[in-house]
């Protein structure tokens, strides 16, 4: 299997979510659920649904971009990381590992591997605690470590 990485593609993809902050280059603002962070996730959303990928989101915004495996009933195998970004970040904090985890998939694609299990793409809400003053806000979701009632009160 002859799997190669499209490099202009990631560099494209990049260079796209950078402009969606509400700083200036060559710095960057994302605060989550900003206009700036839900620009970046539709964008990432169109990126995915293009290379087939089905699209969920949870309640706190996390979504989950999964390519189905022929045995969806295994545990999927997944990969991903944030878009939004603190003030004033890097352009690279949180989106490499989006991107990164959407050319995997899109790399093996080029390659027809058909995968046993599903792989899906994450994109976690909130990793910064910008807005809510909890940092990893969507993966302790995701993992259960936050109560109902603190998610409420958010």
């Amino acid at each position: 299997m002859d799997i190669s990485i499209d490099t202009a593609a990631v560099m494209a993809d990049l260079n796209a979510i950078a402009i969606c902050s509400s700083s200036p280059p060559p710095s960057l603002t994302r605060i989550v659920y900003s206009a700036a962070d839900l620009e970046a996730r539709a964008y990432v959303r169109t990126r995915c649904t293009q290379i087939g990928l089905t699209i969920r989101q949870d309640g706190i915004g996390n979504l989950f971009a999964r390519w189905q495996g022929s045995a969806p009933g295994l545990p999927a195998v997944a990969s991903g990381s944030h878009l939004d970004a603190i003030p004033d970040s890097g352009r690279y904090d949180g989106t490499v590992g989006v991107i990164g985890a959407i050319e995997a998939v899109r790399s093996l694609q080029r390659a027809n591997f058909q995968p046993r299990r599903s792989i899906e793409v994450l994109i976690f809400a909130a990793e910064k605690p910008t807005r809510f003053g909890i940092g990893c806000l969507g993966s302790r979701a995701i993992a259960g470590a936050l109560r109902p009632d603190q998610l409420r009160a958010l």
